[in-house]
């Protein structure tokens, strides 16, 4: 069984992380683009490394709090949202956003979870590489979504 997001676990988590980490959650990340879903979250966690989101994932687990990530925001099947059930936390990559290398020799490209697909491909791009995945979102969409959901095949 879940556990909220209470106000004191909240308070917790924020002890271990930078003062900007945690916020409210805002409309947009509550909905999906068309407005068809709604959820919840408790707060939005913006981490900046790997280390940070280390953190979060194991205090929502030994807290037994559920977690939701945030992408860019572009799916259309509700998944990012949680309509019931206790409030979750919710995580956003969008600052861990870089395109961290490139070899192009390699033709290999590291790049953060929260890198928006555009970038990803212009990085690419700048090197004479083409990084193949298009889709209409590709302005908005995070690279991490679109690995882990294969999206776009």
């Amino acid at each position: 069984m879940l556990n909220p997001a209470a106000p004191a676990f909240l308070e917790m988590l924020a002890s271990q992380l930078p003062p900007d980490t945690l916020r409210p959650p805002e409309p947009r990340h509550l909905s999906e683009p068309r407005g068809r879903w709604h959820g919840q979250g408790a707060a939005v966690a913006l981490p900046r490394t790997v280390e940070q989101v280390a953190t979060l994932i194991r205090a929502c687990a030994a807290a037994r709090v559920g977690v939701v990530p945030l992408g860019g925001g572009t799916g259309l099947v509700g998944g990012q949202v949680m309509p019931d059930g206790p409030a979750p936390l919710l995580i956003s990559l969008e600052r861990m956003a870089k395109v961290r290398a490139i070899y192009p020799e390699e033709n290999v490209l590291i790049a953060e979870a929260g890198a928006v697909l555009a970038d990803v491909q212009a990085t690419a791009e700048a090197a004479a590489r083409l990084f193949p995945l298009t889709l209409a979102a590709q302005g908005s969409c995070r690279i991490g979504g679109n690995l882990a959901c294969n999206a776009g095949g």
